[in-house]
């Protein structure tokens, strides 16, 4: 592929923040980047900057772009590291550089293990040799890592300080851990006082390993395991009438409650998010080849208009990123310009149409690469025209499907396509469906309001 080709592709790529990849001609990955505006980056290679001398290395190999669009820049970098190790392409060697990033680290070999701060570049040495060894991350900062860090020493009092271990069990070196701030202040619950006395050794060496036990647990994500782990501990203090240690994970549980109540944390595998989010690159760009669409339709918007003989008569719209809905952008019209019990099809999709890309425009909000319209061909084409109103037709792709035939109309095809049991297929008549049940949603309210029913 040869550079204009390249800058023809860039054209309508969102300038919003987002993990981009190339592939070669045989579909292999050779290169993967992260941005903070994939327009401009991807734009850079194609100028004489420090970045030219690499990419005219790759231009005779490079068949493809394709991106995946973030909501932040920090969700990029994290994707971007993640895809990079998983599938180590030919021209990174941002990774590879002693730059890398923090690392969590657990010794499982010390009697009374602690949380020590590692780089990437240090795990790949040691995490080969090292047995009972548990590492954590990549963190993308490093004041990330240390409100983790922090959250975990204050809510499970592990130990924070630098000293062997193994000398918590000789009393000779007990009175130096006696003024320990952490120990005055129950900020620990300091192994080093009480190990040194054998009629406790393992009671001691017992609670501590449930303590390390929970922490790994909740850098690992599992929150609903943990959570009943807890409670467990609990129930059984509570019977053995250690109600000291009963208080301490109680007020444990609080904290991780309070927490994983402000957020959804899911329990997935590192290897799941590269193959889950390649397989729906892969999926989009069936949909870019079967449609004969302009661009990889990253971001597609459908929309639907309900009306029950005329009454309750509105519209949706539905925003999929990266084949994922994005609710924060669904919207819901009402129809203004027809009066009630009016039916006319062409004229409510028009005003949808119409009020949706208007507002977008006006706004200067990122429109979508592919907008599915509910309907056949006149519903197709009266989208169209609004769109050309606005000169925003040779930017964004167009298709209708027709419900009961689930044929596939667009303006570049003379033929309708059948919709077929495939994943690109799939995922176009999810989309479809859920502009139905939005609209029909919005219309059984509208409907509601009308008879006086709240």
């Amino acid at each position: 592929m040869n550079e204009e080709n390249l800058l023809s592709q860039i054209k309508n790529i969102p300038k919003l923040p987002g993990v981009y990849f190339m592939r070669d001609n045989t579909g292999k990955i050779v290169y993967i980047g992260k941005a903070k505006n994939l327009a401009s980056r991807i734009k850079s290679y194609f100028v004489k900057n420090e970045d030219f001398r690499l990419v005219s290395t790759m231009f005779h190999n490079i068949t493809n772009i394709d991106y995946i669009v973030c909501a932040s820049e920090k969700e990029a970098l994290v994707l971007e590291q993640k895809f990079i190790k998983e599938i180590q392409p030919q021209y990174n060697i941002v990774w590879r550089d002693d730059k890398s990033y923090l690392m969590l680290k657990i010794d499982l070999n010390e009697p009374f293990p602690r949380i020590s701060f590692i780089r990437y570049k240090e795990y790949v040495l040691l995490k080969q040799k090292s047995k009972n060894v548990l590492f954590f991350g990549p963190y993308p900062s490093a004041k990330q890592i240390k409100s983790v860090l922090k959250f975990i020493l204050k809510t499970f009092k592990i130990r924070r300080c630098k000293y062997d271990s193994t000398k918590f069990f000789d009393p000779k070196y007990k009175k130096y851990f006696l003024s320990c701030i952490y120990y005055q202040t129950r900020q620990c619950v300091a192994p080093c006082i009480s190990a040194s006395e054998p009629e406790k050794q393992k009671e001691v060496k017992e609670i501590y390993d449930n303590l390390i036990k929970n922490v790994i647990l909740f850098l690992q994500g599992k929150n609903k395991k943990l959570i009943d782990q807890l409670k467990k501990e609990i129930e059984l203090y509570s019977k053995q009438l250690k109600f000291e240690q009963a208080i301490v994970i109680r007020d444990t549980l609080k904290y991780i409650s309070n927490l994983f109540s402000k957020c959804i944390i899911r329990e997935i595998k590192e290897e799941d998010v590269v193959k889950y989010t390649l397989q729906k690159i892969d999926v989009l760009r069936k949909i870019k080849e079967k449609f004969n669409l302009k661009t990889l339709p990253v971001i597609i918007e459908a929309i639907d208009i309900s009306t029950f003989y005329g009454v309750g008569s509105c519209g949706s719209v539905v925003r999929f990123v990266n084949g994922e809905p994005d609710k924060s952008q669904y919207r819901r019209y009402k129809i203004k310009t027809l009066p009630e019990q009016q039916i006319d099809d062409y004229t409510m999709m028009k005003e949808v149409v119409n009020r949706r890309y208007k507002r977008l425009i006006e706004e200067k909000k990122q429109l979508p690469n592919l907008i599915i319209i509910d309907g056949g061909k006149g519903q197709l084409n009266i989208a169209y025209q609004v769109l050309k109103e606005y000169k925003i037709d040779d930017k964004i792709d167009l298709i209708s499907i027709a419900k009961q035939e689930d044929l596939v109309y667009t303006l570049n095809l003379s033929q309708p396509v059948k919709l077929l049991d495939t994943q690109e297929d799939n995922l176009i008549r999810y989309i479809r469906d859920e502009a139905h049940r939005f609209a029909i949603k919005y219309n059984r309210l509208l409907m509601r309001k009308n008879i006086g029913i709240k």
